[in-house]
């Protein structure tokens, strides 16, 4: 069903950039016809086997060159590259240009890659004592938490084989040098962070009695760093292995760099995973059994699906391993037969749930690299897609969801907001994630057009944009239920990679001198932009390169922010209002109606009251407040209507009063009677703490 559901997108869209080349004013669809399978089990969608043909053509961004002086330069899918779109740089204010100008477009790439290598070991030595002093119970406990954490979403190791052969054989062998040392080590690396995560969101406490041995291991400032040095140490004898476990340790070792936000490092790691399962599917054996042809096609996969993640974001390389996708089959997750079960028993890991998930969240990757292919650098005019393909993609998308199995199934339109157990967190939210941020993706090409060119959007492309700016919103919010194990999570840095290029998109958007362009961000509030920025924040003292997108998110969120409550600011001029060290400094407010911004008839007591509300409704979406009013200052046209004024002007406060200034001007604007303007004490702490 996956991959009939993403061979549907190939025909369909294929089909339509046919039909745009051959006439640019008939789009229609011919639609394709496919059988529809339902499949019982995850072993039954494997038996289609083939991957979709459109992922041996993956092209990658140097296909398609543009000269210097293109006027429509093809679109880049990396979120960071988003600052440097044009509209958004002709946005920006001065202090964010000359950041731009200093660090150029490739840095985030060119900062990771400059980073001193991960914190070694203070000994060399492979006989540790601290380590021959673990008990077996805390090997187990951690080994536990892993599987619990971080094999639900990424199932590298078949939790049967591994605790009835791989730790058994480390355990024997004193930690010597050989393979199932290394990824025992790496397991207890990733199990401490997991244990972590499990504390944070509330299902285990800080202490536990298999962990509690751990107390005399000195980590520093990476939870796990002490076992991973130690799975480092054996390595370099290890270094030519190719085979199963090899290619599982460094996916291994791949997630405890992802923890630690090192992307390249990650990157690293991925590449040699893909050799070795490049090895295998090159050079099939003639004694290979089933279960080995299945755990090497879940580890081809997960390698498959991590590396499209970091290529698609950052400057680097694709491995050859990509034409391999068209004949590597899904996994079946067969169970291992050449070692006894215990009875019944079986290990959470079995269960269907975690497998169907699995090839889920496959085929969204599949789907979200066919929208990177067909909406952002390769579309081959260099200039917007055209709109059956947004359709399509979107359709799909649908599609992808709704056939969901039943444990899977969730409504968009009421996403997850608590978390009863890990998985919920680990994978549930997750898939849910993943949803949205492709409803984002898919539209982001139309974000860019509004910027670029406002008169061209229709009321269809306006909808089409409010709804990808919602799914940004509700993107964030399932972020905050997977947040609450913040420390079991691969792809952080990639989120903050997202949230800091939608800040950029919606910055620009909400400043445009277009009305109606403001509109489409007009849903967006200071929670949005205190989760974005508190996101970015806890990320920015582990990466250099979210240190600087925090940097620059910081102006982007402190320098302005918007409500539809009160008339919009005039375009490039000026803004609402800014949040500054916990004061709040509104612009001149004038009488105008907040839908129309025309000038509201009647006299001054009209004139007041609409003053006042307009700027009421800028404190309140600062956080503040008309009874935190510090200071205000009135602009008057006359002096005559100064007391009847003043008799308004005194119901909107009690007996302690804001400082005031009045001024009387020879001239206001046309209509206008009076301007007021204000400065508020941000009341509300969490959005203080986002804008301080």
């Amino acid at each position: 069903m996956i991959v009939n559901i993403l061979r549907r997108i190939e025909g369909k869209i294929d089909e339509d950039r046919a039909v745009d080349r051959n006439s640019l004013t008939d789009n229609r669809l011919n639609a394709t016809h496919s059988r529809t399978i339902l499949p019982r089990s995850p072993a039954n969608s494997s038996e289609i086997l083939g991957v979709p043909s459109f992922l041996q053509r993956r092209e990658s961004v140097a296909a398609t060159p543009t000269s210097a002086t293109d006027s429509s330069p093809p679109i880049s899918f990396s979120a960071h590259q988003v600052l440097f779109w044009p509209a958004i740089q002709s946005a920006l204010p001065e202090s964010v240009k000359l950041l731009c100008q200093v660090n150029g477009s490739d840095y985030s790439t060119r900062l990771e890659a400059s980073r001193p290598n991960l914190q070694l070991p203070t000994s060399l030595d492979l006989q540790s004592d601290w380590l021959s002093g673990l008990s077996v119970a805390t090997l187990k406990e951690l080994s536990d938490v892993y599987f619990s954490t971080f094999n639900l979403a990424n199932p590298i190791l078949d939790q049967k084989t591994y605790f009835q052969r791989t730790l058994g054989v480390a355990i024997d062998g004193n930690f010597g040098i050989c393979i199932e040392s290394c990824i025992v080590l790496v397991v207890m690396a990733l199990g401490v962070i997991g244990q972590k995560a499990l504390v944070e969101g509330g299902f285990s406490s800080a202490t536990t009695p298999g962990t509690s041995g751990l107390a005399g291991v000195q980590d520093g400032d990476m939870p796990g760093l002490a076992f991973f040095n130690e799975a480092r140490k054996r390595l370099g004898f290890l270094i030519c292995d190719q085979g199963l476990q090899a290619c599982q340790f460094y996916l291994l070792s791949g997630l405890f760099y992802a923890e630690a936000l090192r992307p390249i490092d990650w990157w690293s790691m991925l590449n040699k995973a893909s050799a070795c399962s490049a090895y295998f599917w090159n050079n099939l054996s003639r004694d290979r059994d089933e279960w080995m042809l299945d755990m090497q096609s879940r580890l081809f996969w997960i390698t498959s699906m991590f590396e499209a993640v970091l290529t698609q974001e950052l400057n680097l390389p694709p491995s050859n391993s990509l034409e391999l996708e068209e004949h590597i089959a899904l996994p079946k997750f067969i169970s291992v037969e050449d070692i006894p079960s215990f009875g019944s028993f079986r290990y959470p890991g079995d269960d269907p749930f975690f497998h169907y998930h699995f090839l889920s969240q496959l085929a969204h990757r599949l789907i979200l690299t066919r929208a990177r292919n067909s909406l952002f650098h390769l579309n081959p005019t260099a200039d917007y897609p055209p709109e059956p393909v947004e359709d399509e993609l979107i359709r799909q998308l649908e599609q992808w969801r709704q056939r969901l199995p039943p444990m899977l199934q969730f409504d968009p339109k009421a996403p997850l907001s608590r978390a009863d157990s890990p998985s919920d967190i680990l994978v549930t939210a997750w898939l849910h994630c993943r949803y949205f941020v492709a409803r984002y993706h898919i539209g982001r090409p139309l974000l860019h057009r509004a910027l670029q060119r406002p008169s061209s959007l229709t009321e269809g492309h306006l909808r089409k944009c409010r709804d990808t700016i919602a799914a940004v919103l509700n993107w964030a919010s399932i972020l905050q239920v997977a947040n609450s194990m913040k420390s079991c999570n691969p792809l952080r840095f990639f989120v903050s990679a997202q949230l800091f290029g939608q800040i950029c998109v919606i910055f620009a958007l909400s400043v445009s001198p277009y009305q109606h362009i403001r509109d489409i961000v007009s849903d967006v509030d200071l929670k949005w932009k205190s989760f974005a920025l508190g996101y970015l924040e806890e990320s920015a003292a582990q990466s250099p390169t979210i240190e600087q997108d925090y940097q620059i998110a910081k102006i982007l969120c402190e320098d302005i922010f918007f409500t539809k409550d009160a008339p919009a600011p005039m375009g490039g001029l000026l803004s609402q209002g800014i949040v500054a060290n916990g004061f709040v400094f509104t612009s001149d407010a004038i009488a105008q109606d907040p839908i129309t911004s025309q000038v509201v008839d009647g006299d001054i007591e009209e004139h007041t009251h609409r003053c006042i509300k307009n700027l009421g409704a800028i404190l309140e979406a600062a956080g503040s407040s008309l009874n935190d009013v510090m200071e205000a200052a009135i602009y008057m046209a006359s002096s005559e209507k100064f007391a009847r004024m003043n008799e308004v002007y005194k119901t909107y406060w009690g007996d302690i009063k804001p400082a005031r200034t009045t001024v009387f001007m020879s001239e206001l604007p046309p209509k206008t009677l009076l301007e007021m303007k204000c400065v508020g004490l941000v009341t509300r702490q969490e959005v203080a703490k986002s804008k301080v």
